[in-house]
């Protein structure tokens, strides 16, 4: 196994019960023996995880081809070294867009994260989320919009949209998507974190002191999203944008960062969007 990356620790602190000394690492390749039990220990539980779709008895390359046949995808592996040992803490992936025909860069998607049952409550999450935003904004740099992470877990909405992480903006609710998952519909929370400089310019397209009651409804919530528990988000702006062409505030102004923004939404798909 090679290790490929050291993953920063500042974001991650064991629990006193279990303080320990300790490297978290990150590698994209993974033994048989890891990845069959990280893969049936999600088929043993009641997630959303899509990953559940997969046989526990493939390979990292079966799976990573399996990935990309959707869209393409990194993978990233965690390691805990402590104590003399090595071990796997968790897996996820970043994926450049939601699907191969979504036509836009600088959308990608955090998606297929688990960490392991034994290795959960000890603050693991945060290193992991922290070093794929970090892997999107070097792959992207100023050309980075938004990105995509889907949650049904209440513990992880809540650390996605107060995450901390020092120059990342909050996650915030579009809505919610139906996904399929080992045979059943499983409903999960849509969130998007949208970088400064985009919502930055969606804001400069809503304003004017003559702006339609639509378009403030627009620009008022995207200005307290980052600071309020914003739920629905896409919704609001699909509807309130509808509105907005009808009054022709976008007959002179470029509408294109918002139409991407609910493009977004309806490859998702959020729910309420087809």
């Amino acid at each position: 196994m090679t290790i490929s990356e050291n993953v920063p620790l500042r974001h991650w602190k064991s629990r006193p019960a279990a303080a320990v000394e300790g490297q978290l690492t990150v590698s994209e390749s993974a033994s048989s023996e890891d990845l069959h039990r990280l893969l049936e220990s999600l088929a043993q539980e009641d997630c959303a995880h899509s990953w559940r779709n997969f046989t526990p008895d493939g390979t990292v390359a079966q799976l990573l081809e399996w990935e990309n046949s959707r869209r393409p995808t990194k993978l990233f592996f965690f390691y805990l070294h402590e104590g003399g040992t090595t071990h796997l803490v968790a897996a996820s992936a970043v994926a450049d867009r939601l699907n191969k025909t979504f036509p836009h860069t600088g959308f990608p998607v955090l998606g297929r994260c688990c960490i392991l049952p034994e290795y959960r409550s000890r603050g693991f999450y945060r290193p992991v989320l922290e070093h794929r935003l970090e892997y999107c904004r070097a792959q992207y740099g100023s050309a980075l919009n938004a990105i995509h992470i889907g949650a049904v877990n209440e513990r992880i909405s809540r650390v996605i949209t107060d995450h901390g992480l020092p120059g990342w903006p909050r996650f915030i609710h579009m809505g919610e998507e139906a996904l399929n998952v080992a045979g059943h519909i499983r409903h999960v929370g849509a969130y998007l974190l949208l970088m400064p400089h985009y919502l930055q310019r969606m804001l400069e397209v809503l304003d004017g002191v003559d702006a339609p009651a639509p378009v403030i409804a627009m620009r008022n919530a995207l200005a307290k999203a980052e600071n309020d528990d914003t739920h629905n988000l896409g919704l609001l702006i699909k509807d309130k944008y509808a509105e907005a062409r009808q009054t022709g505030w976008f007959d002179t102004r470029s509408a294109q960062d918002i139409e991407q923004l609910l493009l977004f939404c309806e490859s998702v798909p959020v729910v309420g969007f087809r």
